[in-house]
């Protein structure tokens, strides 16, 4: 061979080899994952989140990719208005990677759910629980992103809750399952069988999308991280929790990361792996995002246009503020009565003309402040428009259904994180009741008077008319399932407010609703 063709292919050989060397260093740059959970409609949130993964792409210091954990598509105007289209709009132009739906994108029945993922697009829907009655599941295992060289899966888990929760989503009238969550140990087994295939595809990371909450459940994210290996990290929602980083010995005691950013863009996620493999999780404050992505905000602007006719619409208004929070400030509406929820509460034995009345205390989803009041405010309150019955109950079945709506409070432990609530927590009206939490029973149970104003002892085997919500209907331990129905689909929910504030209050919720009252006690 001669020397300049030796020469020639050493130099040649060089270059490749520093070529390559380049490509991979190029290749190693660190990955970050910025995610959301529980945006319930805060739409300029994702104006500002798409700003934020587009400053950090030009940047070019590292990839990154966009994923949610669920209840996005309900909880304000824009979700009801359009049952969840007006968001997926939104959602369209964001370029989510992976997204898992919670328990409130079934809100508007399990086929719209299906119809609002696909024009999200199916293929970057991941839930592995979920499946029709034949069996069949309804989304991929897990969704593979490439991140430059690196492949990194993502697995949707739903919590097994959401069949009770949203029960009307999954089986009919007749009691014929549509739809299956499937259940605890069932999870626990699949989200290993799908770490193990994505790693088997190529998957470098597997990150878990979960809808399930690190407290108050079955299962938690927690117990699911202890149950299994090989998840490099948790990103989670449902509870509204804040938490930055949670580390969690997995079931061959290595230490994985959990986080959840709150709820309507109270935070953004940010999932950080560097080059080396490190994982880490934080939260960014929304407050400090400046920003907003033009095309984005152009949308919300747009979809703002088009519903402010409705929004704005005056409603009445209101000289105390009416909250879902207790003294301390914590959310108190799902273990102990609030003044607002006496308010929801009273519209609906009022529009109903029932003896009775009560809404869930999950219905109602936050605070009326002291000013005017407009009919978005309500949607924002009540945002489920749920259909109001009229039904037969005994004393007996109320006071079960009164039970139920109380068994969380036993589990109340803050040094764990329990935080004893239950959104099947009964906020009444036209009666009252008094609840032990040592004995776990309801000690009394009285109706409202309206004669004289008092209560009187509510008899178990008599029968009494009360207002209740199609979703509670449906739920508390099927107790109603069995109820006569008097009266079918009455008025919706939200709009039984509307109308209770205009014709009963006259326009002015006042000095009655300055606090709760009374009608609820629980003994500790």
């Amino acid at each position: 061979m001669r020397k300049s063709t030796l020469r020639t292919i050493v130099l040649f050989l060089g270059l490749s080899m520093t070529l390559t060397t380049l490509a991979c260093r190029r290749q190693q740059k660190p990955i970050v994952i910025l995610h959301d959970n529980d945006t319930h409609c805060e739409v300029v949130g994702f104006a500002k989140m798409a700003y934020l993964r587009d400053r950090m792409r030009e940047a070019d210091t590292a990839y990154v990719g966009l994923v949610s954990s669920g209840d996005l598509m309900q909880g304000g105007l824009e979700g009801t208005l359009s049952r969840g289209q007006q968001v997926v709009d939104i959602m369209r132009l964001m370029d989510y990677d992976a997204v898992v739906p919670g328990n409130h994108e079934f809100d508007y029945g399990t086929p719209r759910m299906l119809e609002l993922m696909d024009m999200l697009g199916r293929e970057r829907v991941t839930c592995i629980n979920l499946s029709d009655a034949s069996g069949r599941y309804l989304f991929p295992d897990y969704i593979m992103v490439q991140y430059g060289q690196t492949k990194v899966a993502y697995v949707g888990v739903l919590t097994p809750t959401t069949m009770r929760d949203e029960k009307s989503a999954f089986i009919t009238n007749e009691g014929d399952t549509l739809y299956r969550l499937q259940d605890y140990d069932e999870v626990v087994r699949l989200t290993q069988t799908q770490v193990i295939r994505a790693r088997r595809a190529g998957a470098r990371y597997v990150i878990l999308l979960t809808h399930i909450g690190e407290t108050d459940v079955p299962l938690t994210s927690v117990d699911l991280i202890e149950k299994t290996y090989g998840i490099d990290a948790v990103l989670d929602g449902h509870t509204h929790s804040r938490i930055a980083q949670r580390m969690v010995r997995n079931l061959r005691g290595q230490e994985v990361p959990l986080t959840q950013a709150g709820t309507k863009f109270q935070a953004i996620g940010k999932l950080y792996i560097s080059t080396d493999g490190r994982v880490e999780t934080s939260l960014i404050d929304a407050s400090t995002i400046t920003g907003h992505h033009p095309r984005v905000m152009a949308m919300i602007d747009s979809i703002s246009a088009v519903n402010a006719p409705i929004r704005n619409q005056p409603v009445g208004r209101t000289e105390v503020r009416l909250t879902i929070l207790g003294e301390d400030g914590e959310r108190l509406v799902r273990k102990g009565e609030t003044n607002g929820a006496n308010l929801a509460a009273d519209a609906a034995r009022w529009a109903c003309g029932a003896q009775m009345a009560f809404v869930n205390g999950g219905g109602i989803r936050t605070d009326y402040p002291i000013g005017e009041i407009t009919f978005g405010d309500v949607i924002n309150v009540q945002p489920f428009s749920n259909d109001y019955h009229v039904i037969e109950i005994t004393g007996r079945q109320l006071e079960q259904v009164v039970a139920f709506g109380c068994s969380a409070l036993k589990t109340e432990d803050p040094v764990r994180g329990n935080k004893g609530e239950l959104g099947d927590f009964v906020q009444p009206s036209g009666f009252r009741y008094t609840f032990s939490v040592p004995e776990d029973r309801v000690l009394s149970l009285e109706i409202l008077d309206e004669q004289t104003g008092t209560y009187l002892p509510i008899q178990p085997d008599k029968t009494y008319t009360l207002a209740v919500s199609q979703y509670s209907l449906g739920s508390y331990n099927d107790v109603m399932k069995y109820c006569h129905v008097l009266r079918y689909n009455v008025c919706v929910d939200n709009m039984a407010t509307v109308r209770y504030i205009r014709e009963a209050l006259h326009g002015v919720v006042g000095q009655a609703y300055a606090a709760p009252q009374g009608r609820v006690t629980i003994v500790r």
